[in-house]
């Protein structure tokens, strides 16, 4: 079969269409399939005022601890949304954290700014119990940051969950300050200022 030389620039338009509407449309669903990426990692949102605060976490592990992530950035430069005296946050939990059970760790200041318990034990949180939780700071009692560690499937020991998760932000009101000795260095609280983290 012969074509002629108008055939032959008609296949050859053909084709090149065939080929241009490939590549847009395979570009186009490369696209969509990457910038739809679903991040299977928790998040916390917390509620203050009218602002609602998204929470990534700092580190990140699936349930059984073999794929972990950790985002340093996050980490070095934390969150914070302050909380203003005599007002509450709400926080809720997404549900990567809440179909496991997790830990959550409040840490507060007196209205001195010296931390009341530098160690405090956390509240457990079992497996769908519990999504959202007020949280209010008071002038006694002043809420400095909050902490939420979800449980991994693995046992050390028989004893305890270990943590597969770190989310934390940094609630201290504006212009309050937080006073904590060190161990190491028992500098009385009036000259020594720290960032509040519930778990050292």
């Amino acid at each position: 079969m012969q074509f002629n030389s108008g055939e032959k620039k008609a296949v050859a338009i053909i084709a090149i269409v065939a080929v241009v509407f490939t590549g847009v449309v395979g570009g186009i669903v490369s696209a969509l399939v990457i910038s739809n990426h679903h991040d299977d990692r928790g998040y916390l949102h917390v509620a203050i005022d009218d602002e609602l605060v998204t929470v990534r976490p700092t580190e990140w592990c699936d349930v059984l601890m073999q794929n972990c992530t950790a985002d340093q950035n996050q980490a070095l430069r934390g969150q914070r949304a302050p909380l203003p005296i005599g007002q509450s946050a709400t926080l809720s939990v997404s549900e990567d954290i809440s179909d496991h059970p997790w830990l959550l760790y409040l840490l507060y200041a007196d209205r001195n700014g010296v931390i009341i318990n530098p160690d405090p034990t956390p509240e457990y949180k079992s497996s769908g119990s519990t999504f959202t939780v007020e949280l209010p700071s008071r002038p006694d009692r002043v809420l400095v940051n909050i902490e939420v560690q979800p449980l991994s499937a693995v046992v050390v020991d028989g004893q305890y969950q270990v943590a597969r998760g770190v989310l934390a932000l940094n609630t201290t009101p504006n212009g309050f300050r937080v006073k904590q000795p060190s161990p190491q260095n028992p500098t009385p609280p009036s000259e020594r200022d720290q960032e509040p983290s519930a778990t050292g």
